[in-house]
């Protein structure tokens, strides 16, 4: 990983709730865009740099947000390790795959928040925004996952044209 870009990326990622309307990220309608960079990474780079991804990307977000210090780091770098697990499993460069995998992680990662969130309505409730959020976070991840190749978060992922 390019340490630098990867700071960057996850620090930008990080603020991203900021600017979203508090409407729009508890309601769903805002792409997650935290299990974005870490499903890249899973798909591209594997397991163990997703899960390292994940954990830091839920570090930097700990200030600013109502859960408990810790529980964004867990929850991000689980989903980043169980997806690159998976994704050995299956064909990757599929798109349909790669959609399929991020709208479940956004999913699962929304509905294990709401699990472990103390005093709210319960997993039941939280199923239509999670599934809100799902879609929209696997809507975006294209145009996200080419502008994250574009900016090669990962070393060595373009290969360089052949001299001649």
């Amino acid at each position: 990983m390019n340490t630098p870009r990867t700071l960057v990326v996850l620090m930008l990622a990080a603020l991203a709730p900021l600017i979203a309307p508090s409407a729009w990220l508890h309601g769903g309608g805002f792409p997650d865009i935290a299990v974005l960079v870490v499903m890249y990474v899973a798909l591209e780079a594997g397991p163990a740099p997703a899960a390292w991804c994940g954990a830091a990307l839920g570090f930097l977000m700990c200030p600013w947000t109502a859960e408990p210090l810790g529980q964004s780091a867990f929850l991000l770098g689980l989903a980043g390790f169980v997806t690159g697990t998976v994704r050995l499993s299956f064909n990757r460069d599929l798109a349909v795959v790669q959609l399929a995998l991020v709208a479940v992680s956004a999913f699962a990662v929304r509905m294990a928040g709401a699990g472990l969130a103390p005093g709210t309505g319960g997993v039941l409730a939280a199923v239509p925004s999670a599934l809100l959020s799902g879609a929209a976070t696997a809507i975006v991840a294209p145009p996200v996952f080419g502008l994250l190749e574009w900016a090669r978060l990962l070393k060595g992922r373009r290969r360089r044209a052949a001299r001649v």
